[in-house]
Parts: structure tokens; C-alpha cells; sequence
């Protein structure tokens, strides 16, 4: 009896660790397939190299991640050679074209990130699969790269939903409907729109820019995109 009482007591300390990642992940059919990456890098070698170039790229500001995901992606493939970077994009479930209706009638829960950042319609963030496991790298949420549930789970709020779709690194921005919905049933990102691609990482540079360092004078301006440019050229 005493070693049953011991099991029970045990077992309601475990419960509410057990039940509290309540956070739902909706999985998109319509990923991009992702090729496993055979190379001699480790995840913890390429997340230090991102940490290395934190002078430049602010990651504690809640608001720049498609131009802070845009430049870290490129950063990764032109220093690791070889390997194949993805994005990984989690949009609040309430955001979604498909779900515009439902919504009208339920709460709307956005991501966030606790103590930090509220209110997400969206994040995204670069990431590679690596021995089977897709791993997400993205300072600005994490201390170190990540599994992609560990990644998602840490910004789903536990009574909201998310939807989580993996894309091609090129794609700035996903797209959306003139009322600021994801079109979340293509699979084709292809629209034509402009600010669905920045080739040449310059809005994204431009966005990292000011909120790292403000206003400041043209030289220091042409300074620091140098500097950039050169992680990304």
C-alpha cells in the first residue's frame, strides 16, 4: 500500500509537467522537402559563428525576423559550404486564410515569446536537417540550435495553435491576401509579388541596420553595409 501511495505521489508531481505544453503545431502538407545534410559541421559550430557576428545583427528586437532569417540563411551557406539551409515559418493559426472564418467567432491567439515579445502574427527562421532532425537556428528565441517542436513549442502560447511550413531559403516573405492573411493552401510561392524576394539583401540589411543602430551619419551607414555584405556576398 505504502509503495503504491509513493507511485501516486509521484506521479501528480510529474502531471502538470507531463500536460502543460498544451501549444498545438499544425503541419503543413505543403513543405518544401528537405534534403539531409551530409557535411562536417556540427549544429553548435554554425550556431557560434551566428553569435560571432551578433555586433551586426541585433537578435533581441521582436520585430525583424524575416530580414534577421534572410541574412543569417545566406551567412550559413556561403561559410559551411555544402549544405542546403531552409526556412522554417510558424504562423498563428488565427492568421490564416483558410481559418478566416472560424476565427470570427473564436479568440484569436497570436505567438509570442514570454517576457519578451507579444502579439506575433508569424516568426521564421533558418533552419537544416541534420542526421534525420530538423534543426532550427534563431538566436533571437534560443541559446542554442534547436529540434524544430522545441523551437515552435517555445512561442505557441499554450491555448493557441500555430501553423509551421517549411520553404525554400529565397523567400523573403509568404504569401498573403490583401486583407494581411497567409494564403496557407498552395503550395506555389512563385506570386510575382516583389516583397516576396530580396535577392540582392538589401531591404533586409536595411531593416537589421536601423534597428541596430538608428540614424547615424552616411559613412558609418556605408560602413557597417559593408560589413554585411561581406557575410552574405
Amino acid at each position: 500500500m505504502k509503495i503504491i501511495l509513493i507511485i501516486l505521489i509521484q506521479f501528480s508531481i510529474l502531471l502538470p509537467s507531463l500536460f502543460s505544453q498544451t501549444g498545438n503545431i499544425l503541419y503543413s502538407s505543403y513543405s518544401d522537402t528537405l534534403e539531409n545534410q551530409k557535411i562536417n559541421y556540427n549544429a553548435d559550430s554554425i550556431y557560434s559563428y551566428i553569435e560571432a557576428n551578433k555586433h551586426l545583427i541585433d537578435f533581441s528586437d521582436c520585430n525583424i525576423c524575416k530580414s534577421r532569417a534572410h541574412i543569417l540563411s545566406r551567412m550559413i551557406e556561403k561559410k559551411f559550404k555544402g549544405i542546403n539551409v531552409y526556412k522554417v515559418w510558424l504562423i498563428a493559426d488565427c492568421k490564416r486564410l483558410s481559418q478566416k472564418e472560424k476565427y470570427k467567432y473564436k479568440q484569436n491567439v497570436y505567438l509570442n515569446l514570454a517576457g519578451k515579445c507579444s502579439n506575433w502574427v508569424y516568426h521564421v527562421a533558418p533552419a537544416l536537417l541534420i542526421n534525420g532532425d530538423t534543426i532550427v537556428f534563431d538566436p533571437s528565441t534560443q541559446i542554442k540550435p534547436v529540434s524544430i517542436k522545441e523551437w515552435a513549442y517555445k512561442i505557441i502560447p499554450q491555448n493557441g495553435s500555430a501553423y509551421l511550413i517549411i520553404k525554400d531559403k529565397s523567400y523573403y516573405f509568404y504569401p498573403e491576401s490583401k486583407d494581411d492573411y497567409f494564403i496557407d493552401e498552395t503550395d506555389n510561392w512563385e506570386t510575382g509579388d516583389v516583397k516576396m524576394k530580396d535577392e540582392k539583401y538589401l531591404r533586409s540589411i536595411d531593416e537589421i541596420l536601423f534597428v541596430k543602430y538608428g540614424y547615424f551619419e552616411p559613412w558609418k551607414f556605408n560602413y557597417f553595409l559593408s560589413e554585411i555584405l561581406k557575410l552574405v556576398d
